[in-house]
């Protein structure tokens, strides 16, 4: 389920098996439909990409991150490439809730690709790479003004800043 910024009604965002993406009114009616060349991962999160109110639509498949307007075009610059399929759903954090969105999506090398929302990489992200594959969601905590992004694969929960670096070092 998604909202309308424009009647704050609930409208529905479903895939179907041959990949094409619908939004769908609360009366039933195809507003649109589009094809995609792979499965939705994960959850679909709307974003204010140009901070003004109106909402888009941001997700990934195992090779591209998508961000598609209410009319079902795409934002300028998407979808973006990624360097390596994705192991898993891409993770969204708006740190400060100032609509600087942060996204984060582990990849089938074990490494964790940060972005930007205007789909470039963050340069100050340092994480190397993880032991095994990540498959659950990359997740965010702020506890006593300093911020946890949590990621788990196989073998290791990581406890890391914002930067990639260890914030807790796990030892077994």
């Amino acid at each position: 389920l998604v909202v309308n910024h424009n009647t704050s009604e609930k409208e529905i965002l479903v895939q179907d098996e041959a990949n094409h993406l619908y939004l769908i009114n609360s009366t039933g009616r195809i507003l649109w439909k589009l094809p995609l060349e792979g499965s939705v991962m994960g959850k679909i999160h709307q974003v204010d990409f140009y901070k003004n109110g109106p909402l888009q639509y941001l997700f990934n498949t195992p090779d591209k991150i998508h961000l598609i307007d209410r009319n079902g075009n795409y934002v300028e610059r998407y979808p973006i490439s990624l360097r390596a399929n994705a192991s898993n759903a891409l993770a969204l954090f708006d740190y400060d809730k100032s609509r600087d969105y942060r996204l984060f999506i582990a990849t089938e090398d074990r490494k964790i690709y940060a972005y930007d929302i205007e789909g470039n990489l963050i340069t100050g992200w340092k994480f190397g790479k993880t032991e095994s594959l990540v498959k659950g969601e990359i997740q965010h905590f702020r506890i006593s003004e300093k911020d946890y992004i949590v990621v788990s694969d196989e073998n290791k929960t990581y406890f890391l800043d914002r930067r990639g670096k260890d914030r807790i070092k796990v030892k077994s």
